[in-house]
């Protein structure tokens, strides 16, 4: 796919390392790929987007259930750290689809703080959605679904284990740190109520092959991850 590499310091990083594979997730239209080399970019990369997450003039805030504290627009951040995980999201994007060219519509960094989750929703203007997991937070030992992204539609079968299209399961793919999930924009989903210290931050991104008219949509109660 022509892959390049991303310069960190004074190492470069590849974009899509060798042998790496976006496997199916559940249903044949949701991939998912875990990098194992985020030592090399995670720890500046959340100091970064804390440090964002500090500024009033930087970061979105609505209520608790849609999603956290957003900062938007990764792609204008200057970071190669940044530049390395865009690149992974287009990629991924790319690789999936099976072409030459994906163009972001909306993306933002998404931090959970306790008591945050986001409400079942899609997405608008956008084929696919990528979510990559940077923090998954603290694990709460009296609730395993604590912070976890999951889907709630009812055109997936593995959330219709009871009856065809009768949604009685929430499907929760596992997402540790590293994790970089792409599903069909339309899926609906959501992420359950986070109830540990430690922020729980996660990368969002609204994907096409094309660039659409008119300009993207804010983030708003409809777009979490």
């Amino acid at each position: 796919m022509g892959d390049e590499n991303i310069q960190l310091g004074f190492k470069a990083i590849e974009v899509w390392p060798k042998g790496q594979e976006a496997e199916i997730c559940g249903d044949p239209t949701i991939r998912i790929t875990t990098f194992t080399d985020t030592q090399e970019y995670h720890p500046r990369f959340v100091a970064k987007i804390l440090e964002f997450e500090e500024h009033q003039r930087l970061r979105k805030r609505y209520f608790r259930g849609a999603g956290g504290t957003k900062i938007l627009n990764l792609g204008q951040w200057v970071s190669s750290e940044v530049e390395l995980i865009n690149a992974r999201a287009m990629s991924l994007f790319k690789r999936v689809l099976e072409c030459d060219q994906a163009v972001v519509d909306l993306s933002w960094a998404n931090v959970y703080r306790s008591g945050d989750y986001c409400m079942p929703s899609s997405q608008l203007r956008s084929t696919a959605s990528v979510v990559y997991c940077l923090d998954p937070g603290d694990e709460d030992p009296e609730d395993a679904h604590s912070g976890r992204f999951c889907f709630v539609d009812p055109r997936l079968h593995n959330c219709c284990q009871e009856q065809d299209g009768c949604m009685t399961t929430p499907f929760l793919p596992g997402m540790t740190a590293g994790t970089m999930i792409i599903f069909p924009s339309q899926l609906v989903h959501a992420v359950n109520p986070y109830t540990g210290k430690r922020p729980r931050i996660t990368l969002s991104w609204n994907i096409n092959k094309n660039a659409l008219p008119g300009s993207s949509l804010p983030v708003n109660l409809e777009q979490g991850a």
